[in-house]
């Protein structure tokens, strides 16, 4: 009996850094599941708080759940990646060490994936809670077109701003692993979801069956830099990939980048991939004052590098 006929028809993929003050919620949340056959691998990003201690706890009681930890912090984006590499299962789940999972989540998700094997993704709608896990009042944006044939209208509407939660969604494993995974760089999660929908349908569920926290000590935080009036995707890209630290970013230009290769690679015709850059012609349009900022701001990184080196020269002996 090979290790495949044993893997669980469920991968749940949670990384973690520092999360001791949620991650207990979380885990329950999954473990309380009704649909069972699902594993839980927990990949703790070098944590320096209580999550190893908690997790192991955890992974000491339920035989489901694998623990790992790395020596070292590798950066959020390659952590969530690490969590693809571990799994076994035919489906794949994200699972954020701070959001909450309404039990009937994966029963749900397999069902609808189960019923349409043309599909990559499931996901239900979203209700977002607060640190204390109260329902908060705010509106639910979803990219629209996302379960329509044509996979032109997919991207097209996942291109439009929209609240991600969809990379919390069920995918099928092997499609997912068709993908480069979560980019490491600022918006990877978002290019992501353009890879999938290039192959397959987002099958929505008309319930509110995930709960995405909302607190000061998340990633996101970043995007919402108070002094600011946009949004910090420099310090975003340094949170998806420490080695974008003291180096010149540019976010939207890189967004932009993977657009055209996402299209470039995908498995559609010809005159569906022309389709598709013109759709990505019209996101760099309409994003051109952001393309502009990000050339503009590192060229003040540049030359403030420089700044020290001339005020070493100026004042040297002559």
């Amino acid at each position: 009996m090979n290790a495949r006929e044993n893997a669980p028809r469920v991968s749940l993929g949670m990384p973690v850094y520092n999360g001791a003050n949620f991650i207990r919620e979380a885990i329950a949340s999954l473990l309380e599941q009704t649909f069972r056959d699902f594993e839980l691998i927990i990949v703790d990003n070098a944590s320096t708080d209580d999550t190893e201690a908690i997790c192991r706890g955890f992974a000491e009681t339920d035989e489901r759940i694998r623990f790992y930890r790395n020596s070292e912090n590798i950066g959020a984006g390659k952590n969530f990646n690490l969590a693809v590499t571990y799994a076994r299962g035919e489906y794949f789940k994200w699972a954020a060490h701070d959001d909450l999972c309404h039990p009937r989540f994966l029963e749900e998700c397999v069902e609808v994936m189960d019923r349409n094997p043309d599909a990559a993704l499931a996901y239900p709608k979203s209700r977002i809670i607060d640190a204390a896990s109260n329902f908060v009042d705010s509106p639910y944006v979803v990219s629209e077109g996302t379960n329509d044939e044509d996979p032109v209208v997919r991207f097209k509407g996942l291109v439009k701003p929209h609240v991600c939660y969809q990379v919390f969604g069920l995918m099928r494993l092997s499609i997912l692993r068709e993908t480069p995974l979560i980019g490491l760089y600022a918006r990877g999660d978002e290019i992501l979801m353009c890879w999938l929908g290039l192959r397959g349908r987002f099958v929505p569920i008309d319930e509110f069956l995930f709960y995405p926290r909302k607190h000061e000590a998340q990633s996101m935080s970043f995007l919402g830099n108070r002094k600011r009036t946009s949004a910090d995707f420099v310090a975003y890209s340094v949170w998806f990939d420490p080695n974008w630290r003291n180096r010149l970013v540019f976010p939207w230009w890189r967004s932009l980048r993977e657009l055209i290769w996402c299209v470039l690679k995908a498995p559609i015709s010809i005159g569906g991939k022309i389709r598709c850059q013109l759709v990505v012609l019209r996101w760099a349009i309409s994003r051109k004052r952001s393309l502009l900022r990000d050339v503009v701001l590192q060229m003040k990184v540049l030359a403030a590098s420089f700044a020290p080196a001339r005020e070493r020269s100026d004042k040297s002996p002559s």
